[in-house]
C-alpha cells in the first residue's frame, strides 16, 4: 500500500504550482496525494498563508496527524516552508530531520436557549456586538469576579495565536508551547462608570475563564471563531479552558519562531 499524503491548498496560481510541484515530487517517491482529508493519511500539507493553515485544521477537525505549512501568501507565520525550498523540505521529511512540535489549543463552550455549542481555536476566540454598539461583559475567572468590562470587545488567544490579532491591539507574545491563554481588551472604556483592565490579561491553562453577558447586552453576540464571525442571540455564558486537543506540527528548524518573529514582524 502506497503511504498517503493530504494536500490542501488556496485557489490561486502560485499555490496551485507549489501544489503541482509537491504533488509530483511526493509521487515520484512512491507516494499517493489526496486533495481531500483522509484519514488514513500520515501528513497534512497546507499551501497558502496562515488563513490556509488554520482552514487546513478546521476543515479536517483537529486531527492527530501532524501539519507542515508551504507559505505562498503574504505573512505565513505558520509557513515553515518557502517555494524554493519544497524539494529539500521532501528530502529531509523522509530523511525524519524533523521533530514534532505539540501546539496548545483553546476550548469554548458557549451557552444560549438552553444550549451549550463547543468550539475549538488554534489562534483566538472574539467577542463582540454585532451592531457596534459597547458591550459590556462580566469576567469571572475560576468563578472568581474580575471586573465588569466594557468597550468594543474582548479576544481570548491561545499562545500561537498571540502574534495575530492578539498582538495587533496590544497583546503580549507567547510561545506557543507555554501553558496558558490570554484575555485582551478592545477598545476598552475609562470613565467614573467604568474601570477595566487596559491590559492583556495572562491566564494559566489550569483556570477556567467565563466571560457572562449583561443582562441588557446579550441580545446581538458576534462571536468570531479563528476569523469565522457568528452571530448569536441570548447568550448566556462563554467558558474558555484548555483544549484536550492539541495541534501536531512538523518544524525543521528548533529555531524557526525566533526566524519567523524577525523575517515577519522586525
Amino acid at each position: 500500500m502506497k503511504r498517503l499524503i493530504n494536500i490542501f491548498f488556496n485557489d490561486n496560481i502560485k499555490s496551485l504550482k507549489a501544489f503541482i510541484k509537491t504533488k509530483e515530487l511526493f509521487e515520484k517517491k512512491g507516494f499517493e496525494v489526496s486533495q481531500k482529508y483522509r484519514e488514513e493519511a500520515e501528513l497534512n500539507i497546507c499551501i497558502g498563508g496562515d488563513g490556509a493553515f488554520i482552514r487546513g485544521v478546521h476543515n479536517s477537525n483537529f486531527p492527530k496527524i501532524p501539519f507542515v505549512g508551504i507559505n505562498t501568501g503574504t505573512l505565513g507565520f505558520f509557513q515553515e516552508i518557502s517555494f524554493d525550498k519544497i524539494e529539500k523540505f521532501i528530502d529531509d521529511y523522509l530523511e525524519q530531520k524533523y521533530f514534532v512540535e505539540k501546539i496548545r489549543l483553546l476550548d469554548c463552550d458557549l451557552k444560549t436557549n438552553d444550549i451549550v455549542f463547543t468550539n475549538k481555536c488554534l489562534n483566538d476566540f472574539v467577542i463582540k456586538s454585532n451592531n457596534s454598539e459597547v458591550i459590556h461583559l462580566d469576567i469571572f475567572i475560576d468563578e472568581n469576579h474580575l471586573e465588569t468590562f466594557a468597550g468594543d470587545g474582548l479576544i481570548i488567544s491561545t499562545p500561537s495565536g498571540s502574534t495575530a490579532y492578539n498582538m495587533s491591539a496590544g497583546g503580549s507574545i507567547m510561545y506557543p508551547t507555554l501553558r496558558g491563554f490570554q484575555l485582551t481588551p478592545l477598545a476598552p472604556i475609562f470613565s467614573k462608570v467604568y474601570r477595566t483592565i487596559s491590559n492583556s490579561l495572562v491566564i494559566p491553562d489550569t483556570s477556567t475563564l467565563k466571560i457572562v453577558p449583561l443582562e441588557n447586552q446579550n441580545k446581538k453576540i458576534s462571536f468570531v471563531i479563528d476569523g469565522i464571525e457568528k452571530d448569536y442571540t441570548d447568550v448566556e455564558y462563554f467558558e474558555f479552558k484548555k483544549s484536550l486537543f492539541k495541534l501536531y506540527k512538523l518544524v525543521f528548524n528548533e529555531n524557526w519562531y525566533w526566524i519567523n518573529m524577525k523575517d515577519k514582524f522586525l
